[in-house]
């Protein structure tokens, strides 16, 4: 199974968003891969969901968007501590910077990741990591 988890650190008292133009386009572009996106501020069953989607795929993408540098991880650090694993084929890719996230992820050589700013390369970096999976 493909799986693609989208996690928001969001700041305080920032409105949450409900509708994500690029996973549409991930859903369109490639169906059989399950997306499932978070933020941290998302109940129980939801990340209950997410951390199954990260044992159950075989390969996985999580896109990390971060409001600023430094916020909060919130109620998805089980998340993030289960992606920090490393145990599949996966790539981490930042939205935007998060400092202590990102040193996290340095100190972890067996994890991939790359920064990618624009919707329009992050759907092409999706698509280019799940067909060189398939290959």
């Amino acid at each position: 199974m493909k799986g693609l988890l989208y996690i928001r650190l969001m700041a305080q008292g920032q409105p949450v968003v409900y509708q994500n133009p690029l996973l549409e386009q991930v859903k369109k572009q490639l169906p059989d891969v399950a997306v499932l996106d978070v933020d941290s501020e998302s109940g129980e069953l939801v990340l209950h969901y997410a951390r199954q989607l990260l044992q159950d795929a075989t390969q996985t993408i999580i896109v990390i968007e971060s409001a600023t540098p430094d916020a909060a991880f919130g109620s998805v650090f089980t998340v993030i501590e289960s992606l920090l694993d490393g145990q599949k084929d996966q790539l981490i890719l930042f939205r935007q910077e998060h400092s202590r996230l990102l040193r996290m992820v340095q100190a972890r050589p067996e994890l991939k990741y790359k920064a990618t700013p624009t919707d329009a390369e992050l759907l092409q970096v999706i698509t280019q990591f799940y067909s060189q999976a398939s290959a």
